[in-house]
């Protein structure tokens, strides 16, 4: 199970821990068309601790995935939130993250 510290990080960049299919999630809502954000590690479970590679997956109101980026620890998350003044810059900002990652290893 998360620690409180984890769990508590989390709630401070307004993520909340939900049940979906039975696991635990790291949960947030995005868009107010109802797309969301799930943090996960890279076997899609709760990170161990903050220091843990994670990725920020996001869906579509319909539940549909619809893109994923790794991000190195749970700090550069909320560095990104933090410094993007709107969640339409903070997504460009992880979408360029994402891009760059694919173009390195190709």
């Amino acid at each position: 199970m998360a620690t409180d510290m984890l769990l508590d990080f989390y709630e401070s960049i307004n993520f909340e821990l939900i049940d979906i299919d039975g696991y635990d999630t790291l949960f947030t809502e995005l868009l107010e068309d109802g797309t969301y954000a799930t943090v996960s590690d890279d076997d899609g479970h709760m990170p161990e601790d903050l220091e843990t590679p994670i990725v920020f997956n996001v869906y579509d109101d319909n539940d549909s995935f619809q893109w994923s980026v790794t991000l190195d620890d749970s700090y550069q998350l909320k560095d990104l939130l933090d410094s993007a003044e709107s969640t339409d810059e903070f997504l460009e900002t992880l979408q360029r993250i994402r891009e760059e990652h694919i173009e390195q290893y190709q």
